[in-house]
């Protein structure tokens, strides 16, 4: 090698190491930035245009809730952060639903699918094909389906809806009347059968979205408020009676444990009775109320409001302590995932 390339060498060196050098400070260490947010500006949120469709925007990374949360006390133990569902036994892809109405409830009967209706409507046209039933109307938008179904039927023209389930990644599919109302004949369970025996059939093909029923997944906001000052309040945007029923199903399943059980459900009230054990008071011995609950572990939950529907926890008539109700509400969200 000639002196000229080793210098050249060199020299290249040298600008290389001094670049990698600048972005350090004069002491040589890079400048700790991690909490450079405590004095940045609060911005107010963007706001679309008055004449925009609201429907195709939504938060691709919302932010964690914590805005709102309450003035913590000196005893305050940091939760943990609330576990990703871990489904402990085999799901059914399609389960038949029914529920016999009660209380001014009116009975209701669809097909549970356990996928989000973005996979679930693709899934649907596949089986359409399959049972050669003709699709009259098919509006991903909305979830109105409209088809014929084969002469085992009688050729039947059949009005269906598909919609976000209670659970994140549930879909309801109903079959409707031509008040609106929902179908719970045996014709339409006949038809749901059918369409649940394709669904129950193992996969071969790819699995695809509809990015257009991705709006049916939208339908559903759960937010759990907690203001300083105020209850704690668990909000769902769906219609109160498929909330009703959804919840009782799930807490009868869910909350049967030893430090958490459904006790009562009071439709007229909307009203659930559960005896439950905070998380700070659990250990491994088994709670005083296996055989009989104590006062102090009896809690309601009470629901109002149509759409949304607002959760509120109590005792006796009463707001609930501030951080019990927040942890039962945590808890009740988490069933929703």
């Amino acid at each position: 090698m000639s002196r000229q390339d080793s210098l050249l060498k060199v020299t290249g060196s040298l600008l290389v190491a001094g670049f990698l050098l600048s972005g350090c400070s004069s002491s040589g260490y890079y400048y700790d930035r991690k909490t450079d947010y405590v004095k940045e500006t609060l911005h107010p949120p963007l706001e679309l245009p008055a004449n925009a469709d609201k429907s195709r925007f939504r938060e691709l990374m919302p932010l964690p809730e914590v805005a709102a949360l309450e003035q913590l006390d000196a005893e305050f133990e940091v939760p943990r952060p609330d576990p990703l569902p871990v489904v402990d036994e085999e799901v059914p892809a399609a389960e038949m639903m029914t529920y016999a109405g009660k209380g001014g409830v009116k009975p209701r009967l669809w097909l549970a699918v356990s996928e989000n209706p973005a996979v679930t409507w693709p899934l649907l046209q596949q089986e359409f094909q399959r049972l050669d039933w003709a699709v009259q109307k098919s509006d991903p938008f909305t979830g109105q389906l409209r088809f014929k179904t084969n002469n085992s039927l009688n050729g039947q023209v059949v009005e269906a809806r598909l919609r976000q389930g209670l659970r994140g990644s549930y879909s309801d599919l109903e079959l409707i009347d031509n008040r609106g109302q929902v179908r719970t004949d045996n014709a339409a369970k006949t038809v749901l059968n059918q369409l649940k025996e394709g669904l129950l059939a193992p996969r071969t093909d790819s699995q695809s979205v509809s990015w257009s029923a991705q709006n049916l997944s939208r339908s559903k906001n759960v937010e759990l408020k907690t203001v300083a000052g105020q209850e704690p309040v668990l909000s769902i945007q769906l219609d109160a009676d498929r909330i009703w029923i959804g919840l009782e199903l799930l807490l009868a399943e869910r909350f049967d444990e030893a430090n958490e059980k459904l006790i009562n459900s009071d439709v007229e009230k909307r009203e659930f009775t559960l005896a439950w054990v905070p998380s700070s008071e659990r250990g491994t011995i088994l709670p005083s109320w296996i055989g009989s609950a104590d006062e102090e572990d009896i809690y309601q939950l009470q629901l109002t409001g149509t759409n949304p529907v607002e959760i509120r926890v109590k005792q006796n008539g009463q707001p609930a302590d501030s951080r019990h109700a927040r942890q039962l509400l945590g808890a009740v969200r988490r069933l929703l995932n």
